[in-house]
């Protein structure tokens, strides 16, 4: 450790689910050699799973059908970023095959977008999913860490 270096405060487990269930945008870290591929993502948070969706034939699937080993990432901050939240997770990613657990998936990223404001859930509820893929992240690794005091001046 460098002479005066400072830790910030870590999230406990319970400060990182609210997060995962308040926020609604990610950031997803795939595998694409020899530089990483970060791309944005709105996702679902339960059972311990993060579940997020994709195009069929995107880059984004591509790259998780090839290598499962991720990274996600997921903050909050105010205007001047005097206080935040930030988790980082690591896990293997897997598609999701089974109908009924994609359609849950699809609702939780649903009731998301309707709590964010300005958007509404799909009027058939997820369920026409022919050119979407659903995958989850099982975590193997969650960190957090949080402003010091609330914030700093």
């Amino acid at each position: 450790m460098m002479p005066g270096t400072r830790f910030l405060p870590e999230l406990n487990t319970e400060e990182m689910h609210r997060l995962l269930d308040d926020v609604r945008v990610g950031r997803l870290g795939l595998n694409d050699e020899p530089q990483p591929y970060i791309v944005p993502t709105d996702f679902g948070f339960k059972d311990g799973l993060i579940y997020i969706h994709s195009p069929a034939e995107g880059k984004k699937t591509a790259l998780a059908r090839k290598d499962p080993h991720v990274c996600f990432e997921v903050d909050r901050y105010n205007d001047d970023v005097t206080e935040y939240q930030s988790i980082i997770i690591r896990g293997d990613i897997e598609e999701v095959l089974d109908v009924a657990e994609k359609r849950e998936a699809m609702r939780l990223m649903a009731k998301k977008a309707v709590r964010s404001g300005g958007w509404k859930a799909h009027a058939n509820g997820g369920t026409g999913m022919g050119s979407i893929t659903v995958f989850k992240i099982h975590i193997k690794e969650m960190t957090g860490i949080k402003s010091p005091n609330g914030g700093h001046p």
